[in-house]
């Protein structure tokens, strides 16, 4: 089983119409429909409530709630725990909400960590750090 966890930016990208990652973050979802039994897809509580967030522009109150909903049939969401804090705090990471979903993809053992801003997270990790269009070419 391959864990991929996605950082916010994929699935706004996903979401937000006219966004530059979309078709790469539809081929995610596309090729964990696929295999289903071979790829899990985990995105973090923080994600989740960063994206109820920016949907608000851009959605009516329920639709923001079905499409959550939706995601949550497709993404595993990573809860936080203190101790999450305390490792984003300890990392040399300079962003936080970076180190957290660092710390979010590190404990739950994901095998990749997808973000449309690799630059952010190279070097903070052991985790290998791509874009969705990366990873999936490297499937190809």
């Amino acid at each position: 089983m391959t864990k991929i966890f996605l950082d916010t930016n994929v699935i706004l990208d996903l979401l937000i119409p006219g966004r530059e990652g979309k078709d790469a973050a539809q081929g995610l979802l596309d090729l964990r429909e696929a295999y289903p039994d071979r790829i899990r897809l985990h995105l973090s509580f923080l994600s989740v409530a960063d994206i109820a967030y920016v949907l608000r522009k851009h959605l009516p109150a329920s639709e923001i709630k079905a499409t959550l909903q939706a995601l949550l049939k497709t993404c595993q969401a990573i809860g936080m725990t203190d101790l999450f804090l305390h490792d984003a705090l300890a990392s040399n990471c300079p962003d936080f909400e970076d180190a957290l979903q660092i710390a979010c993809a590190e404990t739950d053992f994901c095998d990749f960590i997808l973000t449309s801003n690799t630059r952010h997270f190279q070097g903070y990790t052991r985790i290998p750090v791509m874009t969705p269009a990366e990873f999936l070419a490297r499937l190809a």
